[in-house]
């Protein structure tokens, strides 16, 4: 299989363990095919756009929490669409507002929202359709 080490998912949740899990699950369900990157706010996950498409590596889709401290998730991909365009976008969370999810849907590019806890196949399908897209 082709590697595709110059293109990266990036997941966004202010809790390291929900980012450990992500991560571990991408990793394996995608054996290496992306990088798997983590950030725990929305500010540190545009640094990180910004820092990887310096490196010419292309973001390709965002997983984003939607409660989070200063930047809440509808914001966060908002300002990636606004931002970066091309980033494809799934919103996972257990208590977003569904104004905000509405918000997500109408001004990002959102394609999915997945509540927690997740199913691994389902999270693993969406991002699969995503990616294709």
């Amino acid at each position: 299989m082709a590697t595709k080490k110059n293109k990266a998912i990036l997941c966004v949740d202010d809790d390291p363990m929900i980012l450990m899990s992500l991560k571990l699950q991408l990793t394996q369900s995608f054996d290496g095919q992306f990088i798997i990157e983590t950030a725990e706010s929305g500010e540190e996950a545009l640094e990180l756009i910004e820092f990887l498409g310096g490196r010419k590596i292309d973001t390709l889709l965002i997983i984003s929490d939607w409660l989070m401290p200063k930047m809440k998730g509808d914001e966060l991909l908002v300002k990636v669409k606004d931002r970066f365009p091309k980033v494809g976008q799934i919103m996972l969370s257990g208590q977003a507002e569904n104004e905000a999810v509405q918000n997500a849907f109408k001004n990002s590019n959102l394609k999915y929202f997945i509540s927690k806890p997740w199913n691994k196949n389902d999270l693993v399908e969406k991002v699969n359709e995503v990616l294709k897209s």
